[in-house]
């Protein structure tokens, strides 16, 4: 019976420190911050890009959605949806502004 008790008694001292070393070594890794892989922040991102000239150029995107809330969402979707319920508008619109801006360069 003593034998019993006493291998009873180191299984538990052994489980009990391998609780507290594995409880230290997932409190370390939760404490590292996460390693920075170079890409940029959301609002370091540019909202425009320049051109050689120094000229501010607003991305294709920007563009069309500006040009949406300047005619209408009804008009935009006319000029340049090209499907059945014409609900491809805005991609047709990035699109066609996107070629013309790589024309340029």
């Amino acid at each position: 019976m003593a034998n019993f008790e006493q291998r009873t008694s180191r299984f538990v001292k052994t489980a009990l420190v391998l609780a507290v070393v594995l409880l230290v070594v997932i409190s370390a890794a939760l404490a590292v911050p996460p390693a920075d892989r170079g890409k940029p922040d959301r609002g370091q991102q540019a909202k425009s890009t320049q051109s050689s000239e120094g000229e501010t150029k607003a991305n294709p995107a920007r563009t069309c959605k500006a040009e949406r809330a300047s005619m209408g969402a009804d008009a935009f979707n006319e000029r340049y949806g090209t499907n059945a319920n014409k609900r491809n508008a805005f991609g047709k619109c990035v699109s066609k502004h996107a070629k013309e801006r790589a024309k340029k360069k």
